[in-house]
């Protein structure tokens, strides 16, 4: 049983009957073809040369390439106007100049875009609108990386991290399975900048904390912590950063200063180091870098930027539609999980 509609298998093989090749008739006019099957099948003369009429079969194999074709050729133009494919052009390319993803510009414009989201990258790829493939951020394949050296910590090879490791780290992920864990990591800057962005994230909400410390050290990373806890209280901390883990860079060495209270001395997360030069063991706060080095590229200063500036790229972060979240934004979501009491605590009066 093909459970289908008997109409619809009639109009199937009238649409895609086809003359069978030894036919030589010349008329098509037999009553018997204006009725179902449409075809020759049922007919004693369907071999029989001497019948006058075009003969017609249905061959289901030729009816599907045929329908492929047409599946494969409806997809080849654009189903717009001029004046709709204007307009989906100009507001795409106003949002890749404001480097936005193709998938913030749908979401933002949802009641003005009616295409998927596959439709869009096959435009461009295919060259029909103004923005093109190079255009878009990580779309194009650049030329693999050389690596001279490997970054040196032996400064800080001494520390005792017993305790803290990476394995130390999975064991008690698996002791309190579903607890959060914050990344955390500096942006690279050129070695002539005093100013390096502190990038912190939460993976679960996709939730990027950006800061400026100028001539960053263990005792500055120590201050930001501090400054975070004064802010939120320390039952609230606790709540919100139960656990830290990020890479062996020196500024990030004080452990005690990281983990305990300035003013209570009582403990308020947990640290944790990746093992050396393994940075896909924390991809989150190494993938949100990729991302905001649309805003700071590399090999230019960020010395000229201030922590206003900073601040507005942070926002812009957190204001992003993403398809991770079904389309909501990191701010939506911190907000939904811990409330928007918290979140202004955080960005109090639009500073941090």
């Amino acid at each position: 049983m093909i459970q289908l509609d008997p109409r619809s298998v009639s109009r199937e093989v009238k649409r895609n009957r086809i003359p069978i090749d030894f036919a030589d008739g010349v008329k098509s006019n037999c009553d018997k073809l204006k009725r179902w099957p449409y075809v020759c099948s049922n007919c004693s003369n369907r071999y029989n040369k001497n019948c006058p009429f075009v003969k017609l079969k249905y061959d289901s194999k030729i009816a599907q390439r045929k329908a492929d074709a047409n599946l494969t050729n409806s997809r080849k133009e654009i189903d717009l106007d001029s004046n709709e494919f204007n307009k989906l052009d100009s507001i795409i390319k106003k949002g890749i100049d404001d480097n936005k993803s193709i998938y913030q510009i749908s979401i933002e414009n949802k009641n003005d875009i009616n295409k998927s989201i596959t439709t869009l990258y096959r435009y461009i790829n295919n060259g029909y609108l103004t923005t093109k493939k190079i255009d878009l951020p990580y779309a194009v394949k650049y030329k693999k990386r050389k690596h001279n050296k490997k970054y040196d910590y032996s400064n800080n090879n001494k520390i005792d991290r017993t305790g803290h490791t990476y394995l130390d780290y999975l064991t008690f992920l698996h002791k309190h399975p579903g607890i959060y864990v914050w990344q955390l990591d500096f942006l690279g800057a050129i070695k002539t900048d005093n100013n390096h962005i502190l990038t912190f994230i939460l993976p679960n909400l996709q939730f990027t904390l950006l800061n400026i410390i100028n001539k960053p050290d263990s005792s500055k990373v120590v201050k930001y912590f501090d400054d975070l806890e004064e802010k939120l209280g320390l039952d609230a901390f606790k709540d919100l950063i139960p656990v830290i883990l990020t890479d062996r860079d020196p500024n990030f060495t004080d452990i005690e200063g990281i983990c305990f209270s300035k003013i209570t001395g009582e403990k308020r997360c947990k640290l944790f180091f990746c093992d050396p030069y393994v940075s896909n063991q924390k991809p989150n706060v190494e993938n949100i870098n990729k991302q905001i080095r649309k805003f700071f590229p590399e090999g230019r200063s960020i010395d000229i930027y201030s922590q206003k500036d900073i601040l507005e790229k942070n926002l812009i972060l957190l204001r992003t539609p993403l398809k991770s979240l079904d389309g909501y934004t990191p701010e939506d979501a911190f907000k939904s999980v811990y409330g928007e009491d918290l979140y202004n605590k955080l960005f109090v009066n639009g500073e941090r």
